[in-house]
């Protein structure tokens, strides 16, 4: 004895909206240009010290260094997990 689950007819499903995820690091190209020209004055830089001075995450801040490393402008002074410690490369 099986039951039938009948639908109402008044529902249907509703589609799935496809929501593209949009990264905040993707558009900070200008971000980086202003940690760039501010790392002048600074003896040295942290992730805490990025997100607090240009309000953005401590991800998207160690997002940021790590690509300063990259292009050659940070050196890595203390490479701990949690605060790593970069300074300006001479």
């Amino acid at each position: 004895m099986s039951k039938e689950v009948s639908k109402k007819p008044g529902k249907q499903p509703k589609a799935k909206e496809e929501k593209k995820q949009t990264s905040a690091f993707d558009a900070s190209s200008e971000l980086i240009s202003r940690v760039k020209k501010d790392l002048a004055k600074l003896n040295y830089v942290t992730p805490y010290k990025v997100a607090n001075s240009y309000n953005v995450a401590l991800s998207t801040a160690r997002r940021i260094l790590k690509e300063l490393e990259k292009e050659g402008v940070l050196v890595l002074y203390s490479p701990s997990r949690r605060n790593p410690v970069y300074i300006l490369k001479q």
